[in-house]
């Protein structure tokens, strides 16, 4: 089980495998999607334009990528 550390990690534990759209300066959770772009809609919906956007990986998985 994975636990979260701050509010923030504690949010992100809803969006499993999802994209989510965040306020930095605040650290939550804005909106979200299956794509970067529903997220960004959904972001812009709530009235929030300026958010950083990421994926949130499968929990329990671990990913390597080439350098």
């Amino acid at each position: 089980m994975v636990e979260a550390k701050n509010s923030l990690e504690n949010d992100l534990m809803n969006y499993e495998d999802k994209w989510v759209a965040i306020l930095e300066d605040e650290e939550r959770v804005v909106g979200s999607g299956d794509t970067p772009i529903q997220a960004k809609a959904e972001a812009d919906a709530n009235g929030y334009s300026e958010v950083a956007l990421f994926k949130v990986q499968p929990f329990g998985k671990y990913y390597v990528y080439p350098l």
